[in-house]
């Protein structure tokens, strides 16, 4: 027999005090090893809500990655990491190469993403732009030149648009904030773009993970290699843009740690404490 709602809600508590059981918050600039295994990393914004049902083996959660070409190495990362992991997680890979939330008439994310959320009815989302967006928004009705004023709300617009989407349809958006870029006037358009992102991100309670505290330098910088677990680890290509095949890997582990974090039920383990109930 299934579990009540309060057995079950009994079960996701006990396990989320397994999880975050001891230990302190960790600097962003100590390894990368010691962070992706500590049980204590901070809290960010949460959903007002969470997925209606229960994750299984049997029934895994929806997880839909959109965005740029960056966002397809997260997706190939996430879809490896989390059969390797045993997740109760299947990933669908979406991301298109090129795109941005800039360029409407080229392609229309906003649009785009309501109708896959509509059809595939992801239970999360992760989402990455920002790379392919150093150009002028062209929706009509909603332009904004780059470079001027109107810029920013014309690009705070588009985000919305991604964030109205998940929320009209029952899904709950994780967007990453940009690593930073090896390319000095994109690398500061990043750091822009992440502020927007996470300033509507916490405006919506959606949740918000800055890619820049774990694959950049101690000060947000641009790098190549990070530590970890002691050793020191290439993890973009030489375009100075791109993360390589370990990279992704490690972007993905740090997504999905924090997903779990939120969502307990997406672990093996919480089958295994439902089967004691």
């Amino acid at each position: 027999m299934s579990l009540s709602f309060s057995r079950r809600a009994a079960a996701t508590l006990l396990l989320l005090g397994v999880l975050q059981v001891s230990g302190c918050a960790v600097a962003p600039a100590q390894d990368l090893g010691q962070r992706l295994t500590d049980p204590a990393k901070p809290q960010r914004s949460q959903m007002a809500h969470r997925p209606a049902r229960v994750f299984t083996a049997e029934q895994p959660a929806r997880l839909m990655v959109i965005g740029d070409s960056l966002s397809q190495g997260f997706g190939q990362g996430l879809s490896q990491r989390a059969a390797e992991r045993g997740l109760n997680l299947r990933v669908l890979e979406r991301g298109r190469v090129s795109s941005g939330l800039a360029r409407a008439d080229f392609y229309d994310w906003p649009a785009t993403f309501e109708s896959l959320a509509a059809s595939e009815k992801p239970d999360l989302v992760v989402a990455h732009f920002g790379a392919n967006d150093m150009q002028s928004v062209t929706r009509p009705g909603n332009r904004g030149t780059y470079g001027t004023d109107s810029w920013e709300p014309a690009y705070r617009a588009e985000t919305r648009r991604v964030i109205e989407a998940a929320l009209a349809n029952d899904a709950v958006i994780l967007w990453l904030g940009p690593a930073p870029d090896g390319h000095a006037n994109l690398g500061r358009h990043l750091q822009r773009v992440a502020q927007i992102f996470k300033e509507e991100m916490e405006a919506s309670g959606a949740l918000y993970l800055p890619l820049a505290e774990d694959f950049g330098g101690d000060d947000g910088s641009f790098v190549r290699a990070i530590p970890v677990n002691g050793t020191n680890v290439t993890i973009r290509t030489g375009d100075l843009s791109h993360f390589n095949l370990r990279g992704y890997r490690l972007v993905a582990d740090r997504i999905l740690d924090d997903l779990v974090r939120y969502f307990p039920d997406l672990s093996p383990r919480t089958d295994e404490l439902a089967a004691l109930q």
